[in-house]
């Protein structure tokens, strides 16, 4: 197999519970990569457990918690401005299902060449289950898995819409189109966006069924349950405004909730009526930034990494 250039980055933030794992099974990668961790602010030792346990990690500390996608970033610069040929995200709960497992990835990428992402199969930690975000998006991708499962006549890559980015696999050509995660989003959501703009491009994504790593994903709990639901809202309107697959006609926006607004005065609908009152603000306040996301996105460009 040729000479690569591989980087694998790797955003931590008070995950000391995971790095034995995750570090050990890259160190014992078939291929050689260069790990880098994003560390974002972490105040439980993690940059001191690291310097002493894996000296071959090179390490980026963040003085503020940058969130996922632009602690990404960072790491993604620093790979794309060292020669990288490919570069593998993991989150900081998984680690290697087999020591060739990023090698595999690579020959695969090498085959498909059309695949701008590649992603192994994510499994829990008891191995008895999936444990990924996945959308195979048309009946079609799903008739012929399932086919292809029960006759046992399983391909090496196929299609998806969607791959939640706790292992991607990207060849520096989808860098160069697409560059890092929009910093518009700080934390969840980043993945949709990122993949929003490979199909915009053209950029097609794919899955191994026959690669895995172990993904140990807890969802986390949010103290104050109207503080998640109104991130949520505003993260799901962020996610359809950046999309640039779909218009963003800030004006009509706008006219449809000042509509709504008039309506629930006049029936007397508080609810609604606060509801349009901070759609309305939160579409003033978004827009140029949004406006300026969408143009930059739009050019094929390593944006965010330079």
């Amino acid at each position: 197999m040729a000479s690569y250039k591989i980087f694998v980055i790797v955003v931590t933030f008070k995950g000391m519970q995971w790095y034995d794992r995750c570090f050990t099974s890259l160190r014992e990668s078939t291929i050689p990569v260069q790990t880098i961790v994003v560390d974002n602010a972490s105040n439980d030792g993690t940059v001191e457990y690291i310097r002493e346990h894996f000296p071959e990690i090179h390490l980026i500390e963040s003085k503020e918690n940058l969130g996922f996608g632009k602690g990404n970033n960072l790491g993604l610069r620093y790979a794309y401005e060292n020669g990288c040929d490919y570069v593998f995200l993991m989150n900081q709960d998984t680690w290697l299902d087999g020591a060739d497992v990023v090698e595999k990835l690579v020959m695969l990428s090498q085959r498909y060449p059309d695949y701008g992402i590649v992603s192994p199969m994510h499994i829990s930690p008891d191995r008895q289950s999936l444990n990924m975000m996945l959308e195979l998006g048309s009946s079609v991708y799903t008739e012929r898995i399932l086919s292809d499962l029960y006759c046992g006549t399983v391909k090496e890559i196929y299609q998806t819409n969607y791959v939640n980015a706790a292992a991607w696999l990207l060849p520096r050509k989808t860098l160069s189109v697409l560059g890092g995660f929009d910093p518009l989003i700080f934390h969840y959501g980043e993945d949709d966006d990122y993949l929003n703009r490979a199909r915009y491009h053209g950029i097609k994504v794919g899955i191994s069924l026959d690669q895995r790593i172990v993904h140990d994903h807890k969802t986390g709990v949010y103290k104050d349950w109207s503080e998640k639901l109104s991130r949520k809202s505003d993260l799901d309107d962020l996610e359809v405004f950046l999309d640039l697959n779909t218009p963003f006609d800030y004006h009509a926006l706008r006219r449809c909730w000042f509509l709504r607004y008039l309506k629930s005065v006049i029936k007397g609908n508080a609810e609604t009526r606060n509801l349009a009152a901070y759609k309305m603000k939160y579409l003033r306040k978004m827009r140029v930034p949004i406006e300026n996301s969408r143009k930059t996105n739009m050019i094929k460009q390593p944006n965010w990494i330079q």
